[in-house]
This record gives structure tokens, sequence and C-alpha cells, in this order.
């Protein structure tokens, strides 16, 4: 990553990961369900948010990154 920090400005979320936010008043109700690469589970008071990062028509390895993601 610092590789890349130092060639300039990053664009096109060149790493694939995920981030939920949440505001400061809610964080005694939120709670990391799962947290990996490609996706987040986050839930709030009793709400379940699912943040979920599939890659562009552009990337290479699309397809497997998908079918990985579907497997777990």
């Amino acid at each position: 990553m610092s590789d890349c920090v130092e060639q300039g400005m990053l664009r096109n979320r060149p790493f694939g990961d995920v981030i939920v936010l949440v505001k400061k008043s809610l964080r005694h109700l939120t709670e990391c369900v799962h947290c990996d690469e490609r996706y987040v589970i986050v839930k709030v008071a009793n709400c379940l948010i699912v943040n979920l990062y599939l890659p562009c028509v552009g990337s290479k390895d699309r397809l497997l990154s998908v079918m990985i993601l579907c497997n777990r």
C-alpha cells in the first residue's frame, strides 16, 4: 500500500476493501458481525447492514472473486 501511495493519488479502489462509517452517537448500538476483505456485516440496533464489494467488468479475475465470495 505504501508503494502505491508514493506513486500518487489512489484511484478506482485498487485493493477492493470495504468500510462502514457509523455515527458516533450510534456506536454503543453497533456490533461488527463479520468483517472480510470484500464484505462487512454490521448490526446497528435492530438493523443489519451489509456492505459488499463486487469487482467491475474491467477486472480480469472478477468472476473468480465473486465465486469465491459466494462459496464462503
